[in-house]
């Protein structure tokens, strides 16, 4: 059967797994309500960066906010969150995974006040800042509750759910514009997501202990096969890969909804686009995740690569203004170019399972730097003109796609597989040579 995703990056004995019995442990209702936890838990972190974007026609009308000034703003939750998330992954290890939880649905509640109070655009960017700050323990603690009760054969659909948060984030602000921001105002539209902070605040300071501790103990090593690792110059070109394609991917969440209503359709219209482009990110990245647990010899990588390069289309027909092409490139940025999270984290993680957290917390750098560049790179461009800030983003998207195989072709050599598609040699010939007397009568 063809492959999406391409070639195999796996040895050939290592194509097919059996389940190890420490996957049962993801089955129980405690992981699954740990696993939702962790959902709920990334939701909050980015939530105040995608819940403005949605609201971005109201917020910038009310406050007078130029679009590189709001692009600024939206880059602040990711600056500050790529700058702490080490130091926020450290304090979750020792407060643990619940009170880590806890304390980020404390800081998301922090910021999405600040955020409904704000009267000025400093007061939006320090509401942002705190939500930085809830992002970077949010996303170590859902990361602790994955890592603490998911086995490597179901890595890929737990990193697929736990990364649709942030199209869950997008949902719910694209929502919120036609439900709520159109007829009681963008600020009873944060009022709510606060109230939904307050909620999560409380399940968490009413939870039990940490995932860790109802689990049991870890399975044994021969439950998983053994790392294979990364070499270094991949993992760091790999890095570079994800900064840009995060810095294509996420002016998505942020200004999809101001350059519809550019484009000519009505807020409520752009609001709904929003909300069903968040719907189907969120349904592909846990498909994919699920692709990834049943093909484990297939290559992630370059399957992000693809992803990224379908994107690079998406962003292009965004990048027309016209509306019927504009709805095709929105489907195109969710469903392809943003869409390839979940797979980053899981094809790093299968390959580094002894050394997860410093390995993602080397590639979440990229991640985060592109998530806090994008915005700012294209507010500043978009002042100018939506078509060219499409275009960058397409642009981008191109060029983490090449830098992702350059870094597949990395892992690959550093594995002694071929790094290019090449025919098989032609079989050797087994049957005896003809006797001279039977090349005579040919």
């Amino acid at each position: 059967m063809a492959d999406p995703a391409g070639e195999a990056d796996a040895d050939p004995d290592e194509r097919g797994r059996g389940t190890a019995p420490g996957d049962r442990r993801a089955r129980s209702p405690a992981a699954v309500g740990a696993v939702l936890r962790a959902v709920a838990v990334s939701v909050l972190g980015v939530l105040p960066a995608f819940l403005v974007g949605a609201l971005a026609v109201q917020i910038r009308a009310d406050l007078d906010v130029g679009l590189g000034l709001f692009g600024l703003a939206a880059a602040t939750l990711f600056t500050v969150s790529g700058s702490l998330a080490r130091p926020g992954g450290r304090l979750v290890q020792r407060l643990g995974s619940r009170r880590g939880a806890a304390l980020a649905a404390a800081l998301a509640t922090t910021s999405l006040t600040v955020i409904a109070l704000a009267g000025s655009p400093a007061a939006l960017m320090a509401g942002l800042a705190v939500g930085g700050l809830g992002n970077a323990v949010a996303q170590p603690s859902a990361n602790a509750v994955v890592s603490e009760l998911v086995t490597e054969h179901r890595l890929g659909v737990a990193f697929g759910i736990k990364q649709s948060s942030i199209p869950a984030a997008t949902l719910l602000g694209g929502l919120a514009v036609p439900g709520v921001a159109l007829v009681f105002g963008w600020r009873w539209a944060v009022a709510g997501a606060v109230g939904l902070a307050v909620v999560l605040l409380l399940a968490s300071l009413a939870g039990g202990r940490d995932a860790g501790r109802r689990a049991g103990p870890a399975p044994a090593p021969a439950a998983r096969a053994p790392d294979r690792g990364l070499p270094r110059g991949g993992l760091v070109v790999l890095t570079v890969g994800g900064f840009l394609g995060s810095a294509a991917a996420t002016p998505t969440g942020v200004f999809l909804v101001d350059s519809a209503v550019a484009a000519g359709m009505g807020a409520g219209a752009a609001g709904l686009l929003f909300a069903a482009c968040s719907v189907l990110g969120l349904v592909v990245r846990i498909g994919f995740g699920w692709w990834a647990d049943r093909h484990p010899g297939r290559s992630a990588y370059l399957f992000i690569a693809n992803l990224l390069t379908l994107g690079t289309l998406g962003y292009a027909l965004l990048a027309t203004g016209a509306v019927p092409a504009f709805l095709a490139g929105g489907v195109l940025a969710y469903g392809a170019g943003w869409a390839w999270t979940g797979l980053f984290h899981f094809a790093v993680i299968r390959d580094n399972r002894g050394a997860a957290a410093s390995v993602t917390g080397f590639v979440q750098t990229g991640l985060s730097l592109g998530a806090a560049t994008g915005p700012l790179l294209f507010g500043l461009v978009a002042q100018v003109s939506y078509p060219a800030a499409w275009l960058m983003a397409a642009a981008l998207s191109l060029a983490g796609a090449v830098t992702v195989r350059v870094s597949r072709r990395m892992v690959r050599r550093s594995r002694g597989l071929p790094v290019s598609r090449r025919p098989p040699p032609r079989p050797t010939r087994t049957h005896p040579a003809p006797s001279p007397e039977e090349e005579m009568h040919r």
